[in-house]
């Protein structure tokens, strides 16, 4: 039965695992930081923007504007609460105010965007070429949609009051009250939600999987609303609002805003993880395999014999099986786990002698795939053999994520290639 759950924990352990340590590899909390600080930039010019839009809403609908600002209330306990900005909302100078507060607004947001690209764009460095046309262009797309979801979501909170208002069936009324705080609550959750969801999906130069995303952007909301409950049990705003006034919801709205980051960037690893699991894993598998050095107990319990792998890529051949022949079309790469391969530049059913010999531990059928042309030669089981079959992508994905395995293939195609030259010269002597 504890084997059972271990088997069970392990994939869960694994990505988890990977995902801490591209995050502090990528580091990602200064990206985190940099995402608070453009959003907290953000913050003043589009709360001028908010009341304004308010202003007019209220003015067009006939509402108390002091009566709107109680909805937004909040919002804006970090600027002095409603009380402390009615007096703005009715002064002659609103109108230029939101006109400046949607200037800076779209500076600030375009820096918020830029810095959610730069963060996701170093998680997936190198899956493809950045487009720049397309950077900006989804830039001011971004910034659009959060300009129309912010007076989206004000125009709906004043609508509510409006059909609260005109509602007079007793029954309904207490229902609709009912209803319309735990939208308040909801519908910011969803919104927040919709825009993780796409960031994760469409940011990232190569999309992920809409799965991959989907999981990743749920995690990330779940995991910051019980984040959020939890700072609010721990700091109680309250409290903290009689002691230190503006300043302390102002401290508390930074933490929260950072927590928020910090989860983005760390479920961004996770759509990562989540999109290139089998090449992270066996990256980390093979890193084991050829190591010099023993690896900790975690390291191998995790990823010293991983299963999904063998079940997915590992074929075991008999001695004398052939593994490729010459002008065949692959784009796959094998690598050698247990037992030994010999390479032939002639049909070994001929009676040709082997050229080289591949050892456990070492890649080979490698430059059809790099040179994208057909196998130039033939490769043959000398004994029980393990090897692992690794689609094209995935070989790429691991030579990437791992450096030591590009050093170490390069290496041996050099090796190769001196002992061809070698083998070439010989038969070309006297």
């Amino acid at each position: 039965m504890a084997s059972k759950k271990a088997g069970i924990l392990t994939p869960f352990a694994q990505r988890a695992l990977f995902c801490l340590e591209q995050f502090t590899r990528d580091e990602m909390a200064n990206h985190a930081a940099a995402g608070a600080y453009a959003f907290l930039l953000s913050a003043a010019p589009g709360l001028l923007v908010v009341l304004y839009a308010s202003s007019l809403i209220t003015r067009l609908l006939g509402l108390d504007m002091r009566a709107a600002l109680a909805s937004l209330e909040p919002y804006l306990e970090a600027f002095g609460g409603s009380a402390g900005l009615a007096g703005i909302l009715e002064g002659p100078g609103l109108g230029a105010a939101g006109a400046i507060g949607a200037v800076s607004l779209i500076w600030a947001a375009r820096l918020f965007v830029v810095s959610i690209q730069r963060g996701v764009r170093v998680v997936y460095a190198g899956t493809a070429p950045v487009n720049p046309v397309r950077e900006g262009l989804l830039t001011f797309v971004v910034e659009l949609i959060f300009l129309f979801a912010v007076i989206a979501l004000l125009a709906a909170s004043q609508a509510a009051k409006v059909i609260l208002a005109a509602i007079g069936w007793e029954p309904a009324r207490s229902l609709f009250a009912w209803l319309a705080p735990l939208a308040s609550e909801l519908v910011p959750m969803a919104a927040l939600w919709l825009f993780v969801f796409l960031t994760f999906l469409k940011v990232p130069q190569t999309h992920p999987k809409t799965a991959h995303a989907l999981i990743a952007s749920l995690l990330c909301i779940v995991s910051y609303a019980i984040l959020g409950s939890l700072l609010n049990l721990a700091l109680n705003p309250e409290r903290y609002g009689i002691l230190y006034g503006i300043l302390g919801s102002l401290v508390l709205g930074l933490i929260k805003v950072y927590s928020f980051f910090w989860l983005y960037f760390f479920f961004v690893e996770l759509t990562f993880t989540l999109e290139h699991f089998d090449s992270l894993l066996f990256a980390r598998f093979h890193r084991l395999d050829t190591a010099t050095k023993g690896a900790n107990r975690l390291e191998r319990a995790l990823f010293g014999q991983p299963e999904r792998l063998t079940r997915r890529y590992a074929r075991t051949l008999a001695a004398g099986s052939v593994i490729f022949k010459m002008g065949d079309k692959s784009a796959d790469a094998y690598y050698l786990y247990k037992g030994r391969v010999h390479i032939y530049l002639d049909d070994p059913a001929g009676g040709a002698p082997p050229v080289s010999s591949v050892s456990e531990g070492e890649f080979f059928g490698e430059l059809a795939l790099i040179l994208d042309e057909t196998r130039s030669a033939w490769a043959v089981a000398a004994e029980d053999v393990t090897v692992f079959r690794l689609p094209a992508a995935l070989f790429r994905t691991v030579l990437d994520q791992d450096p030591e395995a590009s050093r170490r293939l390069v290496t041996q195609m050099a090796s190769r290639l001196s002992a061809n030259n070698r083998r070439i010269k010989r038969s070309d002597g006297p």
